[in-house]
């Protein structure tokens, strides 16, 4: 083979090969980290939900009833978890039976599965973003297949603030921030961004924290 032929040969398959590497990591070198101080209050789980719900009082979480969430207010929960309306209106609560996040169960067919994201990724968003560590999946509940993950909830010092931070910092957001009166939260602001496995990451301000 020539060797002009040979370096141009080389040369393609080194661009080939850089172009399917993976892109730099966005969340490693945020300025001045983290975007907010987040703390985490529910873990939202969604699909085949009767044996979770079951494995939760097994595991010691407590239901929690409220009275009807108003229609408004379920309208926007809707729109800001990705899921319809009927679902969020028979949503199950449970507080946790220790320092752990409260658990809330949807009970819905589930869809395309999240996005796939590499461990560091998470680690970086959410310490950079949040600064806290990547949440675990709930415990208590066996993990499977029919169940995902579909909201982790924040409570945040100021969802303004947060939201103009993250915007700055070139992180979209996927639910702008607005104000909003459920059973659950009380009066609170809230809006969502996504971690890197496309989970929906929840933040809120609320005086209930």
């Amino acid at each position: 083979m020539p060797i002009r032929h040979f370096r141009q040969t080389a040369l393609l398959v080194l661009l080939v090969l850089g172009g399917c590497s993976d892109s730099p990591d966005p969340w490693v070198s945020l300025p001045d980290p983290p975007l907010t101080q987040g703390r985490l209050h529910a873990v939202t789980i969604a699909g085949d939900s009767a044996r979770a719900q079951a494995q939760a009082r097994g595991a010691g979480y407590a239901p929690l009833t409220f009275p009807p969430n108003y229609p408004a207010a379920q309208r926007v929960e809707a729109s800001l978890w990705d899921v319809p309306e009927p679902v969020v209106g028979k949503a199950m609560l449970f507080k946790s039976p220790g320092k752990g996040p409260d658990l809330r169960v949807l009970e819905m067919p589930l869809a395309a599965q999240g996005m796939e994201a590499n461990s560091t990724s998470q680690e970086h968003f959410y310490r950079n973003v949040l600064g806290t560590d990547v949440p675990a999946w709930p415990a208590g509940i066996e993990r499977s297949p029919s169940l995902r993950v579909k909201v982790w909830t924040f409570f945040v010092p100021s969802v303004v603030e947060a939201s103009k931070r993250l915007r700055e910092n070139g992180i979209a957001v996927i639910f702008d921030a607005v104000s909003l009166t459920t059973p659950y939260l009380g009066d609170h602001r809230t809006m969502a961004i996504r971690a890197p496995d496309g989970t929906i990451v929840q933040l809120v301000e609320s005086r209930a924290q």
